[in-house]
């Protein structure tokens, strides 16, 4: 009976696999945007108008979003996008972007 110890240890081995896998992040991009952003509102790929706000700001998702160093930033997806900021009904920035994963863009405002 040498053949029922082998037969236990392989059971063994069989349950006891190796699982690997790779975590990616989702892909997320920032505008940041400087200048006199009072009474400010953006329009990204023509959506709705976001109010830019100088001391918190909303993504796409509503979420409150600043990075460590007090910028506020406005979460968007990687990719291209048509970016158009008015003030009192007047567009004072109208500018397409190409944003890849984890870029941060600055765009000023005057």
């Amino acid at each position: 009976m040498k053949l029922t110890p082998l037969i236990l240890i392989f059971i063994l081995c069989i349950g006891c696999g190796l699982q690997e896998g790779v975590i990616q992040k989702a892909p997320k991009s920032f505008l940041h945007f400087t200048g006199n952003t009072e009474n400010a509102v953006v329009y990204i790929d023509g959506g709705a108008g976001i109010v830019l706000e100088s001391s918190s700001a909303r993504d796409n998702n509503g979420n409150a979003q600043t990075n460590n160093t007090g910028r506020v930033l406005y979460e968007i997806s990687p990719g291209k996008h048509d970016i158009v900021v008015e003030k009192s009904n007047e567009v004072v920035v109208h500018r397409k972007v190409l944003l890849g994963n984890g870029i941060t863009k600055e765009i000023q405002v005057p």
